[in-house]
């Protein structure tokens, strides 16, 4: 069989990588994924354990020698975010990724690459094959859905595991060495629909946003990229002509800055001309302060019949409008020591079924009370506009530990592997490690690393090939002294 990266190195991490890059795993379908790992070890003669969850458990024993070392623990998750662009027609869940290689960096045909976190489960995969890399006892830990939320990585059961240190593979620069991250939970506001019959003679106007950048909402939060939900209401809300509603839509994942959101209007023909000269001058202010940061970002109008002859009441279109310009969005607030993003909203995702209409934010912070806070706004928003509230999938921040043993081990090896100093940072994302800290019986450390990866959770994500190189000299490095 024929491979891109055929060539390149570490080979065992690019072949699996290109492997499993061929088995759809977006979040909630790693069955095929976690299958394929499970076989994998298990004709490597490995200790294998396969939760109901689909979750992976994988033991590999220390090398001659080693017998008497620490036991490290190896982890990385099995799903990516799908993401396309609008020029192709992929379906995640049927249709491999179809990568592409152009000089030292690797991406994928107009889809998001999965490198976040595929390079990671491939180096686990290459660590556990190889027979000439020295190693204490193993844990290696595949989980699922960690994008929507670390579900997976929460209904492990750890008990039977004895890992005193854990390297987490899912960081995204390889001259940082994470020692702590982010806490975060989802929030969904759900806004019963409520209809009245549309004029017959109005027009349909379609309002699409597009051509957003997007990004991460934890490690992109700070270039404050545009957001097509915000857009949206910022126009919405603009408007001085009488209008209805009837179509609201925009993003499609809770970690991921949307990139488009469109709606459809009802208006009085003899106000279409007005209405639309309006928007456009919006528009143009709006694309003029995105430019730095999106400069693709289009707002398109199109005319068009009605296909549905009811449209929102005027006060559930005023409660559309009033969540789509209230929910906090971007950077909240800043931890002013550490120059960085301590607390952000991402309003990610605006979606209509048939009785309601839900508008989900992720809510990061590294402090709890500022997450805290941020449910409060959220709570009492809702409670103004009468809808539902719920909040899921919460997780603890991962702390850093100052006086960590590994941190100090994982210094030493990076500038032996790099010849420079590492930066060790808390980073503004959701890593597994809290959670496994918390969950394991006994104390332990954590450090998560990983090679250079861009535009993660959009079209654009590539990884750096040289830079997964050099990580794994720094892992097997890592390995060898622990």
């Amino acid at each position: 069989m024929k491979y891109v990266t055929e060539g390149l190195f570490p080979e065992l991490v690019f072949k699996n990588f290109e492997c499993i890059s061929r088995i759809p795993r977006p979040s909630g379908h790693e069955g095929a994924i976690s299958d394929y790992i499970m076989n994998f070890a298990k004709s490597l003669g490995l200790d294998t354990y396969q939760d109901s969850y689909k979750n992976l458990i994988v033991k590999k024993p220390a090398t001659n020698g080693r017998t008497d070392a620490s036991t490290v623990m190896l982890q990385a998750h099995m799903d990516m975010v799908p993401e396309a662009s609008d020029l192709v027609d992929h379906d995640f869940y049927k249709d491999p990724i179809d990568l592409i290689l152009e000089g030292n960096s690797l991406k994928a045909n107009q889809t998001t690459l999965g490198a976040d976190d595929g390079i990671g489960v491939a180096y686990m995969m290459a660590i556990l094959e190889s027979e000439d890399i020295s190693h204490p006892n193993l844990e290696c830990v595949f989980t699922v859905d960690e994008e929507i939320g670390l579900v997976g990585v929460n209904k492990l059961d750890m008990s039977d595991l004895e890992s005193t240190y854990i390297l987490n593979l899912d960081a995204e620069e390889e001259d940082s060495i994470l020692v702590g991250c982010a806490g975060a939970v989802n929030a969904s506001i759900v806004l019963r629909k409520e209809y009245k019959p549309a004029i017959p003679t109005n027009l349909a106007l379609e309002i699409n946003i597009k051509g957003l950048f997007g990004g991460h909402s934890g490690m992109d939060i700070d270039k404050q990229r545009a957001n097509a939900n915000v857009i949206m209401g910022r126009i919405l809300s603009s408007i001085s002509y009488d209008y209805d509603l009837f179509n609201i839509n925009g993003g499609s994942k809770r970690n991921a800055i949307p990139r488009k959101c469109e709606a459809v209007l009802s208006i009085r023909n003899e106000d279409l001309e007005g209405l639309v000269r309006e928007i456009q001058k919006l528009s143009a202010k709006i694309q003029k302060e995105f430019y730095p940061s999106d400069p693709k970002l289009k707002i398109e109008l199109r005319r068009s019949a009605p296909t549905d002859f009811k449209v929102f009441t005027d006060d559930c279109k005023n409660k559309i409008v009033d969540l789509l310009s209230l929910i906090p969005n971007g950077i909240i607030s800043r931890a002013l020591d550490l120059d960085m993003v301590e607390t952000s909203s991402n309003f990610a995702i605006v979606n209509e079924d048939k009785q309601n209409i839900e508008f989900i934010s992720l809510i990061r912070s590294s402090v709890d009370s500022k997450k805290d806070y941020v449910k409060t706004i959220m709570t009492r928003l809702a409670g103004l506009v009468g809808a539902e509230l719920k909040f899921y999938s919460e997780y603890p921040a991962w702390e850093h530990n100052k006086k960590s043993n590994l941190e100090d081990l994982a210094i030493g090896a990076y500038e032996e592997a790099f010849g420079k100093e590492a930066n060790v940072v808390v980073m503004h994302c959701g890593l597994e490690c809290g959670i496994l800290l918390n969950k394991l019986r006994h104390k332990a450390e954590a450090i998560s690393i990983g090679p250079n990866m861009y535009n993660v959770h959009t079209p654009q994500e590539h990884v750096e090939v040289d830079s997964v190189a050099r990580v794994w000299e720094f892992i097997i490095r890592l390995l060898e002294i622990l």
